[in-house]
């Protein structure tokens, strides 16, 4: 279809599926559109997000919810997400927050707008809708796992600093942020100062969204029904990793789906950094409450 938009990649099937791949902007009102009108017009079988279910949330959230629910980012509020949601799912659903705030006051929109617009023009046209990322906290413990000791604890305490002091986002950064998806955004600091988990953050990623274009294609297609359009969902990040993959076998997919056993060693030096942020966050916790204290004082 030459009317769609520049952003959109058609990726074609052996049997007659099609896949209309949308290439986005993570803070852009322009996606916002290009996935309303890639959806329109196509209509599709199935749509494809680049979520997972612990991410779902930000189908929920709008910039209201966002500000208010940052407003007040303490460690009890991050606790309450850690014994609900989990450790890792927690913490990053606390930084989610934090700095999803900071940039929706500098930007006026909230993330997650064209995961929202896809799953609410899906809905319209009747469309099966597929959370297709691995799950949030397989892609944060593989990255870890491929971290020293002192690289786990430096990084553990960046996230205690990042959750507990204020954050200033300078309107470059704010640039940078708008082509990059939301686990990028999270850990991107961390893809930064250690290249060794790019593999784990990208290369792995593209494979899993590509297998569940893949999958959405093939499977949902009968041998005596009509072949099925997709629509995928993506970071523009991803689009390139994803047509290079789309002629090929993708193999390898259930090793990156989980997490490597850690050894009984591994297990002490994680409860070591998972006593060690506790603690972190509990005392710039405490000083933040008493530098609070000092100056209304």
């Amino acid at each position: 279809m030459s009317s769609l938009p520049k952003t959109v990649t058609v990726l074609n099937c052996p049997n007659g599926s099609t896949v209309y791949l949308v290439g986005t902007a993570h803070f852009s009102r322009e996606s916002i559109q290009d996935v309303r009108d890639t959806i329109q017009k196509v209509r599709p079988t199935v749509v494809m997000l680049e979520l997972c279910p612990q991410r779902q949330v930000m189908l929920q959230y709008s910039e209201e919810d966002i500000l208010r629910e940052a407003e007040d980012i303490n460690f009890a509020k991050v606790r309450l997400f850690i014994r609900r949601d989990g450790l890792i799912a927690g913490i990053m659903q606390s930084l989610f927050l934090k700095l999803s705030a900071e940039v929706t006051k500098k930007l006026g929109i909230a993330p997650g707008g064209e995961f929202r617009a896809g799953y609410e023009e899906g809905i319209k046209c009747g469309a099966r809708i597929l959370l297709g990322d691995r799950m949030v906290n397989v892609t944060f413990q593989r990255a870890l796992y491929s971290l020293n000791f002192l690289q786990k604890m430096r990084f553990y305490f960046a996230i205690a600093r990042t959750l507990t002091e204020d954050i200033s986002i300078t309107s470059e950064e704010v640039e940078n942020m708008k082509n990059k998806d939301m686990v990028d955004m999270l850990v991107g600091e961390l893809a930064k100062e250690f290249p060794t988990v790019t593999q784990v953050l990208v290369d792995e990623r593209d494979k899993v969204l590509a297998y569940s274009l893949k999958s959405a294609a093939y499977v949902t297609n009968t041998p005596s029904g009509p072949p099925v359009t997709v629509v995928g969902i993506v970071g523009m990040g991803h689009v390139k990793g994803i047509e290079k993959l789309w002629n090929k076998d993708i193999v390898g997919i259930k090793e990156i789906m989980t997490v490597p056993r850690p050894s009984r060693t591994a297990r002490l030096v994680s409860l070591a950094i998972k006593v060690s942020i506790a603690t972190a966050i509990g005392v710039a916790s405490y000083y933040a409450f008493r530098r609070f204290r000092f100056r209304f004082r």
